[in-house]
């Protein structure tokens, strides 16, 4: 599959115990939606609530490529309810034949590195400034003794998606 970068959607998700967040990008300058699911941990539900919700998502967008964090995908233990959600992603892309893509921290921060943003609120304040829509939703930064706001997961996954866009958006599409 060979498309250049103004051909594609690109679908972040930043899965999370609770709740997942996603980004989707039309090329690397333009970003067309972006969100959070909350679910709780124990309501059968509110879990299939969500994995309609990541179906409604591909069958809105249409994406041509899914970009997930590599470090949660690590992380995830029996109970963490992250589970049901990876099995609808998995489901949504092969049935669509979507190619996933797997992108870990260190990649991450390479791609911002010619921004200057290190940490994750500068990463977040970076891109409210590329996209000024952003702007009322970036949460105050916060002290260290304080937990992260939940909004924060929202922001990696456009995070995710941007630094995806950065690292591999430039690559030209080969001759066949």
């Amino acid at each position: 599959m060979n498309q250049n970068l103004l051909d594609r959607r690109i679908l972040a998700i930043a899965l999370r115990s609770r709740r997942f967040a996603y980004a989707v990008f039309e090329r690397s300058d333009r970003l067309l939606d972006w969100g959070m699911v909350f679910y709780p941990l124990n309501n059968t539900k509110q879990r299939a609530a969500a994995s309609k919700r990541i179906a409604s998502l591909f069958t809105q967008f249409i994406p041509s490529e899914v970009v997930v964090g590599k470090a949660h995908l690590l992380n995830i233990h029996k109970g963490s309810g992250v589970r049901p959600i990876l099995r609808s992603i998995r489901r949504e892309t092969s049935s669509r034949l979507i190619p996933v893509r797997l992108m870990n921290r260190i990649e991450m921060k390479k791609a911002f590195c010619l921004f200057r943003a290190k940490s994750k609120y500068e990463i977040a304040s970076m891109l409210a400034e590329v996209f000024p829509e952003l702007l009322w939703k970036l949460p105050p930064k916060r002290k260290i003794w304080e937990s992260e706001p939940p909004r924060m997961a929202m922001f990696d996954a456009i995070a995710l998606g941007f630094a995806y866009c950065q690292r591999y958006g430039t690559r030209e599409p080969t001759a066949d």
